[in-house]
């Protein structure tokens, strides 16, 4: 990141806290196997059901069966085609493909930092590792990391000026929809070989999901989203939804929906160059993403590898505050939305205008 001295000050650091989320992660892991309803015991249950009857896949009461200990809230919702990822791992025992589980995390967003450096050199390989919502993403099992690596290959593909190629990359990662469709609205608007390569993907993806579900999932999909949304907690939300729902004290969908379109429609407007304006969309997308949990916040490690080697100080020091102040989060779960505060900040700051634009990629 820096030279010399100052290099090695914030690689300590990096180093410290990879080793404390480390040493918690190992001294609770067995427990975390069974922890969080609706983290890896859900995917682990997914994949029992779904070796045992796919087209329910979604069916709530088939759900509870298999995973009676959800407490309400740990359903699956993601497109069936991530079953070929989850149905392998059932056939292992919980806490042995909680292993496996953890593992394929730790390469994701260690290939997506490796792919991050093609970019920007100095982007340390420790950071995904020192960032507190890797230790949330392991700790509840979830699957973001693929998504990281998914987000990180479009980014190159993309910078690299192959706009088809990014898109039908990023259609690989329907499996978490609100984290992937804002963002092709953002770059299709000026490079619209983005959503025609989105197109050309999401197409059989979607046509592969409906196959393997039939019409009767669809349904009991939408049924079971609607009787389960309700009840998320505002405050654990690092986006608009929980900001609103924190000082409003009430979920307000319709505004949350209608800011998150406007937010959305301003960025896409945003003139930039390749690298800030994918960076600017992915920090929009966790921003307008109904299921934002701090977890999801992995994919800021995209924006925070252009914003570690700005010259702007406030991009500079607000990547820094990502990976040092984020750890009472883990803590605080309940101050998730302060997170989505700072990705206001953030926004807001992309479209103040001045002579020389933050926004401009620093080659």
């Amino acid at each position: 990141m820096l030279a010399g001295d100052e290099k090695r000050r914030p690689s300590l650091l990096l180093v410290l806290l990879a080793f404390l989320y480390g040493v918690s992660f190992a001294f609770a892991f067995r427990d975390l196997a069974y922890a969080e309803p609706g983290g890896f015991p859900a995917f682990y249950s997914t994949g029992e059901l779904a070796r045992y009857n796919l087209s329910e896949l979604y069916n709530q009461a088939l759900q509870n069966t298999f995973h009676p200990l959800n407490g309400g809230t740990g359903y699956f919702y993601h497109l069936p085609y991530e079953v070929a990822l989850l149905a392998p791992i059932s056939y292992l025992p919980q806490v042995a493909a909680f292993a496996v589980w953890t593992l394929i995390s730790l390469l994701c967003l260690l290939g997506a930092a490796i792919v991050m450096r093609r970019h920007f050199p100095d982007f340390d390989l420790l950071v995904p590792f020192a960032f507190a919502a890797t230790l949330s993403l392991l700790a509840n099992g979830q699957d973001s990391a693929i998504l990281v690596l998914v987000t990180a290959i479009s980014f190159d593909q993309f910078v690299r000026g192959r706009d088809a190629y990014a898109g039908a990359i990023l259609a690989l990662g329907l499996f978490k929809y609100p984290f992937i469709v804002p963002l092709i609205v953002i770059l299709a608007f000026w490079h619209w070989r983005v959503l025609l390569g989105f197109c050309a993907a999401a197409i059989p993806v979607l046509g592969l999901s409906f196959a393997l579900v039939g019409r009767n999932g669809i349904t009991q999909y939408l049924a079971l989203l609607r009787a389960t949304d309700a009840k998320e907690n505002p405050g654990i939300l690092t986006n608009l939804r929980g900001i609103i729902g924190v000082f409003s004290g009430a979920s307000h969908p319709v505004l949350v929906i209608e800011l998150s379109v406007a937010v959305v429609a301003l960025a896409a407007f945003i003139r930039a160059d390749r690298i800030p304006l994918f960076c600017v969309g992915v920090i929009v997308t966790q921003l307008v993403s109904w299921h934002g949990h701090l977890y999801d916040a992995v994919l800021l490690l995209i924006p925070m590898a252009w914003m570690y080697r700005n010259k702007v100080p406030f991009l500079k020091w607000s990547a820094a505050a990502l990976i040092f102040a984020t750890p009472i989060l883990i803590a605080r779960q309940q101050l998730g939305y302060l997170l989505g505060i700072v990705l206001c900040a953030l926004v807001a700051y992309f479209w103040i205008p001045r002579p020389s634009h933050a926004i401009r990629a620093q080659n």
